[in-house]
């Protein structure tokens, strides 16, 4: 069956919070993140709360049967903020101003490891992309062969830095930009 999609604004976010926390513990528990409890705990109070008051936050979720199986969400960064300043000092001038001056952050992307390989990460991607006025957007994952990684590479996304330390205790880091269409891109 296929997931059905709903595109979310941060308003309508405590409906479905505990869902979506349960998804991440789900998503990033096993091999290659290994996020812990605490991680878990620390997105669920810090970094999901936090990231909701962003401009331009978006959510979308996935249900499958009624239950949600996956989400995907990001916000327009700023300066001040750790990653967007992590981003701009990795990337340099230059770089920066040509992904970061007007870039969609592309924050999370979790599916439920029984609800994976049945490209509902692939529809959570289009789905929180589809109509952003940004030219560009921006992640970090895993610098690995990961199922993420070979999707976002698939979509069209770009290394533009790799084997980046994080600062934070994680594994090494990579920097991917899109370039959104209707702004010139070819």
């Amino acid at each position: 069956m296929t997931a059905e999609l709903s595109r979310l604004g941060p308003e309508a976010v405590e409906a479905v919070e505990a869902d979506i926390i349960e998804v991440y513990g789900e998503a990033f528990g096993p091999a290659p993140y290994f996020e812990g409890e605490a991680d878990v705990r620390r997105f669920a109070t810090e970094a999901l709360p936090r990231h909701v008051e962003r401009p331009d936050f978006r959510l979308v979720i996935a249900r499958d049967a009624g239950a949600i199986v996956g989400f995907a969400y990001g916000y327009t960064g700023e300066p001040g903020q750790w990653w967007h300043d992590w981003v701009t000092f990795e990337l340099g001038p230059s770089e920066s101003a040509e992904w970061a001056e007007d870039a969609y952050e592309f924050v999370e992307l979790a599916v439920r490891p029984a609800a994976q390989g049945r490209g509902t990460g692939a529809r959570l991607h289009d789905e929180l992309l589809e109509g952003l006025d940004h030219r560009t957007a921006l992640l970090s994952t895993l610098d690995e062969d990961t199922p993420a990684r070979r999707l976002y590479r698939g979509r069209g996304w770009v290394a533009l830095r790799e084997g980046l330390g994080t600062g934070i205790g994680r594994p090494a880091a990579l920097i991917m930009g899109l370039r959104l269409r209707g702004h010139g891109w070819k």
